[in-house]
């Protein structure tokens, strides 16, 4: 019967998926104006973030299609006939990275650095919105896992670079953020080769991780809208922060080596 159900609700996903990646493509293009416009580098910029974020948005559009079986009800096995609103908001993080990164670069020269920073707590917000509303409405899936983990490491990628270049945060900061999520990268290319398949294994500590990230990025925020902090706050959260990603680099080196003791019983 779920496969009855699941091939009917194929075809009306896949318009699901059409509709919901060209509405995002019009909504990051309407909030690229948006800085633009007042901002004065619409003409030097616009033509460049275009053809960026068309790229972009084909990709990702390409990887939804592609993973398109995984759009299902882990607890019931059926394929839902639309996004639900969880993976929306995943993806409206996702959408984001282009309209970041050139907002970014034209910060160097023109003045939306506070709008900027408001965007981003924004995209902070949208990650703590996802996975409570999938568990709230009981539409946990695999591919929102996926694109999940991947929109958290993409976005703090992004985010880690921009408050560097602000420098709001220090470099020794700045760099290990950048380990942990190559070793996570690494390990994940590993584990693909080895499997064949993508699995995600989501760990406290990787979450605790990139929460304690996020938080120390907000206080950031805070200090330049209050206009400073003390100093020894700003130190000891980041320090704290420091202690809990080098733990998650232990776990995740454990993890990994579990992962590997498993495939290893099984062969």
């Amino acid at each position: 019967m779920s496969e009855v159900q699941n091939d009917f609700n194929k075809p009306h996903l896949r318009k699901s998926i059409d509709r919901t990646v060209i509405a995002y493509i019009v909504l990051q293009h309407a909030l690229f104006c948006a800085f633009a416009l007042p901002g004065g580098f619409f003409r030097e910029f616009f033509l460049s973030f275009s053809l960026a974020s068309l790229a972009f948005h084909t990709f990702l559009y390409t990887l939804l299609r592609f993973f398109i079986d995984d759009f299902r009800n882990e607890a019931t096995g059926i394929l839902f006939p639309s996004m639900n609103l969880a993976n929306r908001i995943t993806l409206v993080r996702i959408s984001t990275l282009p309209t970041l990164f050139f907002l970014v670069v034209a910060a160097r020269t023109y003045r939306i650095r506070y709008p900027l920073l408001i965007l981003v707590v924004l995209i902070f917000i949208t990650d703590f919105l996802d996975g409570y509303v999938s568990r709230k409405a009981h539409q946990v899936t695999k591919i929102g896992r996926m694109m999940d983990s991947a929109s958290d490491y993409s976005v703090l990628i992004v985010l880690t670079l921009v408050f560097r270049y602000y420098t709001l945060i220090p470099t020794w900061f700045l760099l290990l953020v950048l380990a942990r999520l190559g070793i996570q990268v690494v390990f994940t290319a590993a584990l693909i080769a080895i499997n064949k398949r993508i699995e995600t294994r989501t760990t406290f500590m990787g979450k605790a991780a990139i929460a304690s990230i996020m938080v120390v990025y907000s206080v950031e925020v805070l200090s330049l809208i209050a206009g400073g902090l003390p100093l020894i706050l700003k130190v000891a959260v980041e320090w704290v922060v420091a202690a809990i990603v080098l733990a998650s680099i232990v776990d995740k080196v454990v993890s990994f080596a579990s992962c590997l003791r498993d495939r290893g019983k099984g062969l």
